[in-house]
C-alpha cells in the first residue's frame, strides 16, 4: 500500500517568546525542533543571529533518533528545543550534557531541563532495567507502523536472548500498548517501535533495546 505524507506545521509564532528570553540563552545555539515545527527555524535562526548569537542548526529530531545531537555536543553552548513534551529534551540533555531549554510555540512556556528533572528521569529508566534482571521469557514488541516496523531488529534480537538460554517470542501489531498485550505471559517486554512507549504504564518491565545489554550481563 502507497502512504502519502503530507506536511502539518504549527501556525504558532515562536519569535514572541523567544524574544522575551534570549537573554537566558548561551552565546552558541544549537537548533532542533520535531516536524510540526520545522519550517519555523529559519526564521528562528535569523532572529537569534540579529541578537548577536551563533546558530547551529541540528535540525528534525525523532523519538527513534536522537544521534544528530551529538555532533553538536562541543560546539554549541546550549541546545533550544522547539516543540512540546519533555520527552526529546530529556533525551538530548542526558545524551550531551548541555543545557536544553524548551520553546513551545503552543503553549508559549519557555524553560530549562532542570538537574532533579534528569535525575527523577534516570532512577525511573534504572527501575524498569532493574525489574527486568533475571526475566526468562521476552516478548519482543513490534510495531507494523510505517517508520516503525523494525522485524529485522526484533529477529536479531531473538537470536541473542536465545543465546544464553532464554525464552523470546516476537509479538507484531499496528498498536502497541499496555492494553493490547496484557493477556501474554511474558517476564519482560523488549520495545523495536518508538522509544516513548516504554514511558507507558506496562504490567511488566519494558526496555529499549540498547537497555537489553544490562539485563543481559546480569
Amino acid at each position: 500500500m502507497k502512504v502519502l505524507h503530507i506536511a502539518c506545521y504549527s501556525t504558532k509564532d515562536p519569535i514572541p517568546i523567544l524574544e522575551k528570553n534570549i537573554s537566558k540563552l548561551n552565546k552558541k545555539i544549537c537548533l532542533v525542533t520535531i516536524a510540526q515545527h520545522l519550517d519555523q527555524l529559519p526564521k528562528v535562526k535569523k532572529f537569534l543571529e540579529k541578537n548577536d548569537k551563533e546558530v547551529f542548526v541540528g535540525g528534525q529530531i525523532l523519538g527513534c533518533d536522537q544521534s544528530k545531537t551529538t555532533e553538536f555536543r562541543d560546539k554549541a553552548g546550549c541546545f533550544l528545543y522547539i516543540g512540546s513534551g519533555k520527552f526529546h529534551p530529556l533525551a538530548i540533555s542526558l545524551r550531551t550534557e548541555q543545557p536544553v531549554f524548551v520553546l513551545n510555540p503552543i503553549s508559549q512556556d519557555f524553560y530549562k531541563i532542570s538537574d532533579e528533572e534528569k535525575v527523577k528521569w534516570e532512577k525511573k529508566n534504572r527501575g524498569r532495567i532493574s525489574r527486568a534482571i533475571g526475566a526468562e521469557i521476552f516478548g519482543i514488541l513490534i510495531s507494523t507502523k510505517s517508520g516503525q516496523f523494525n522485524l529485522r531488529g526484533g529477529l536479531s534480537i531473538k537470536k541473542n536472548i536465545e543465546k544464553i538460554g532464554k525464552k523470546a517470542f516476537l509479538f507484531a501489531g499496528e498498536q502497541i500498548n499496555p492494553e493490547n498485550v496484557l493477556p501474554f505471559k511474558v517476564d519482560a517486554w523488549i520495545n523495536t517501535a518508538c522509544p516513548r512507549i516504554v514511558d507507558d504504564f506496562f504490567d511488566r518491565p519494558i526496555l529499549n533495546p540498547d537497555e537489553l545489554k544490562f539485563v543481559m550481563e546480569n
